[in-house]
């Protein structure tokens, strides 16, 4: 299938047809979500675009709106001073994938980080999204970092003091009997 005709317009805070399409293809991106307000959501987006540094893309193809893109500027890792570009959110509805959707709001991406003296563009891809990782490392995206993640309880309590002490005595004999005896063994099995 030839690609289709794709317009990719900045998305305006103070256009309700803006906000009320962003909202539409937020909520498509998020199937997994409970119920959203829409008014809510609207509202948070509508404050989002409004915010220095942040820019919102629309992109629309054969009459509908079908996909959007998240770009927000500042340094690549910030003790850097040199301006970047990053991708926090781009997303295509399903079945208008494989047309040529993700690389027009790519394209636009790219006058962005013009116009803001970028020479990076940056974007975080999730470890378990494999189609996501292939779009773009086609495009020339090459591993940069890898981010991971902890919760606060998850790190605290790796963080916390090995309290050995509480262990009985005898436990830690037999243990260490037990690593012992089968070192032994190991031994044993490969000189024998």
């Amino acid at each position: 299938m030839p690609p289709s005709q794709v317009a990719v317009r900045t998305a305006d805070p103070d256009d309700e047809h803006d906000v009320d399409a962003l909202a539409a293809l937020w909520i498509a991106a998020r199937p997994q979500q409970r119920h959203v307000d829409g008014a809510e959501l609207r509202a948070t987006l509508r404050n989002a675009l409004g915010r220095d540094g942040l820019q919102s893309f629309i992109a629309r193809s054969e009459g509908r709106d079908v996909g959007f893109l998240v770009l927000s500027r500042g340094p690549l890792l910030p003790l850097m001073d040199e301006p970047a570009v990053s991708i926090e959110h781009l997303y295509v509805v399903d079945d208008a994938r494989r047309r040529g959707i993700g690389k027009a709001l790519l394209a636009r991406a790219t006058v962005a980080a013009d116009q803001v003296g970028a020479g990076q563009i940056s974007t975080s891809v999730p470890a378990s999204g494999r189609d996501e990782q292939r779009f773009f490392a086609r495009l020339g995206f090459s591993p940069f970092v890898v981010r991971r993640v902890a919760s606060v309880q998850a790190l605290r309590r790796r963080l916390a003091p090995d309290d050995r002490t509480s262990v009985d005595p005898t436990v830690l004999r037999r243990r260490s009997l037990r690593a012992r005896s089968r070192a032994m063994a190991l031994r044993t099995r490969s000189t024998g």
